[in-house]
């Protein structure tokens, strides 16, 4: 039996009560965290850095960080919050709104080595009004205010495509490559590392929630003949820095 798509006006607090999300939790995921924490280990080796993970959600980025990573999450869902204080208690975490509590962090001049949005553009909202955010402005206000002069903002974009001339892995990711380099270019951001990622099987393992994620794409019955066509679960990772030149991977297009 075929189950309805979800509301996407769902709130959060809503879709942390079903298992809308636990296909992060999942070991299919791990190309989506992989290549950030190898590249953060090799950008700060054995030393400690911090890491800002916006749009936390369950935490599943803390599973694959090291020890020396001083973390801190945050996301608006108060049910989010409490699941990742469960799951990592020696991890802190912060419920709040992202609009009101990045502010308060550049009065303070909290500065990170890191900062992560993992699957949080095109989804970022207010909690209150619901009002969608601007992701271009939150790509600057974390470049220009919230990094550290050694620091990173790592972007992972999660995008499923079909056998529809639209979503082909080639279309989607030109699409999502030109719009990346064209905001953090705009941010005056630097990219220093790219890395695209097919998630295998995943697509397997969000059918079987009871609540399927709005962004995934069905495609059901095509038969395929090229291995990067068809229903597929994939990741895109910008890393993005203000100083030039910074290339710690050379490889630019890969899959891992």
């Amino acid at each position: 039996m075929e189950l309805a798509p979800p509301d996407r006006n769902t709130s959060e607090e809503q879709r942390f009560q079903d298992d809308y999300y636990s296909y992060l939790e999942s070991p299919e995921n791990t190309p989506r965290y992989k290549p950030t924490v190898c590249f953060l280990n090799d950008a700060f080796p054995q030393e400690a850095f911090s890491l800002l993970d916006l749009g936390c959600g369950n935490g599943a980025l803390c599973k694959y960080l090291p020890e020396r990573c001083d973390y801190l999450g945050i996301d608006h869902s108060e049910l989010a919050i409490e699941r990742c204080l469960k799951l990592f208690p020696q991890r802190k975490f912060v419920a709040a709104d992202l609009s009101l509590i990045l502010p308060q962090m550049v009065e303070k001049n909290q500065k990170f080595d890191a900062i992560v949005l993992a699957g949080l553009l095109f989804h970022s909202t207010d909690k209150n009004t619901l009002e969608k955010q601007d992701d271009q402005e939150i790509i600057e206000f974390c470049l220009q205010k919230l990094i550290s002069d050694r620091g990173y903002l790592v972007i992972i974009v999660p995008f499923a495509y079909g056998n529809h001339p639209s979503y082909t892995l080639y279309a989607r990711g030109e699409l999502l490559q030109n719009l990346f380099e064209s905001m953090i270019e705009k941010a005056r951001g630097n990219i220093v590392y790219e890395n695209i990622s097919l998630l295998t099987g995943l697509d397997k393992k969000i059918r079987q929630q009871k609540t399927i994620p709005d962004w995934f794409i069905t495609d059901r019955d095509a038969d395929y003949a090229n291995l990067y066509t068809g229903t597929y679960m994939a990741t895109w990772t910008f890393i993005s820095s203000l100083k030039a030149g910074v290339n710690l991977i050379p490889d630019s297009w890969f899959f891992k």
